[in-house]
């Protein structure tokens, strides 16, 4: 595994340029590396070439980073897929890195919080920060168990943000709050 490097902070306190710009509906967001190299590979074996087993390293990293922080969570919420790219899969990626960090941290998880009814296009081909807020920001619904009280949203990788702000909207909407989030990787 490569060399831990943060991003969405840079120092205790500060807030990064990116979520000064864009004003999130999150409170926090901690990654653990910089997606390139081999946490880059990692996402992609997890996301992309059905390697579902490394699931567990990667959420064994973000647990330690979790450790560091210590944000005040009472829940663990997996970013949820769209049935027919999860059947595609065989399993949601981010789902795996949620029920793990449950396991090693004893949070109890939520993963049936939020919903995403329908398919969009994967975020991964939007180059635009603006293309992919639009895309993702009528695609998830708060599920049958929003869970009250913070939440730690869980996602494999975050780039521009806009899948975690809008997916701590729609928690935020449904009672829920603070919500922080925490990724295996994010972009620098």
């Amino acid at each position: 595994m490569p060399t831990p490097r943060r991003t969405g902070e840079t120092s205790p306190g500060r807030v990064c340029a990116r979520c000064t710009a864009i004003r999130p509906s999150f409170t926090a967001v901690r990654s653990v590396f910089v997606y390139q190299g081999a946490a880059r590979e990692a996402v992609h074996a997890l996301k992309f070439r059905g390697l579902s087993a490394i699931a567990s390293v990667m959420a064994t990293h973000m647990a330690q980073r979790l450790v560091e922080w210590r944000p005040p969570i009472d829940s663990i919420v997996p970013v949820p897929l769209a049935g027919s790219r999860r059947r595609q899969r065989g399993y949601n990626q981010s789902e795996l890195l949620a029920k793990e960090l449950s396991r090693l941290t004893a949070v109890p998880l939520a993963p049936r919080a939020l919903i995403r009814p329908h398919s969009s296009s994967p975020q991964y081909r939007l180059a635009d920060r603006d293309e992919r807020r639009r895309n993702v920001s009528v695609a998830f619904r708060p599920g049958k168990r929003v869970p009250q009280g913070s939440v730690l949203l869980v996602d494999d990788v975050i780039t521009t943000g806009a899948t975690l702000d809008a997916c701590s909207r729609v928690l935020l909407e449904a009672g829920a709050g603070p919500v922080f989030a925490i990724t295996f990787a994010g972009e620098d």
